[in-house]
């Protein structure tokens, strides 16, 4: 059996402050996320039918992760949103467990989180961090 990874991008807009935080986080900002998902299966060898030669549809991705995250998300105030310090290590976390929550069967697939917080840094999770 082949297998491959199927990752989209996805962006929102959110603000956040880390409280207790020495630095200029501390104060109310906010940030253009993007968020990466990727999923890792088998690639479907059932001739004929619709899924025949995908791990997942790229539109069926698209719609999890916007409606169980993005729209979670976007625009909003993020420390009303997340238990803990909104960090972009937590807010993967988090992500992750909203996936798993509410869409149980794709969270077999799940395979990495990647946040992008700012332009040059991001946080990854992957399968691995969640053991």
């Amino acid at each position: 059996m082949r297998y491959a990874i199927l990752t989209k991008q996805f962006r929102f807009e959110a603000a956040h402050q880390l409280p207790n935080h020495t630095g200029k986080c501390a104060r109310l900002h906010g940030h253009s996320y993007s968020l990466e998902v990727s999923v890792r299966g088998p690639i479907q060898p059932e001739r004929g039918q619709s899924a025949d030669g995908m791990v997942l549809d790229l539109d069926a991705l698209k719609q999890i992760v916007q409606t169980t995250i993005i729209e979670q998300l976007d625009h909003h105030y993020l420390n009303d949103r997340i238990d803990g310090p909104t960090t972009a290590e937590n807010i993967a976390h988090w992500i992750w467990d909203q996936l798993e929550e509410h869409q149980p069967a794709f969270a077999a697939l799940l395979w990495r989180i990647r946040l992008w917080e700012t332009a040059t840094g991001y946080v990854e999770i992957t399968r691995e961090e969640r053991s």
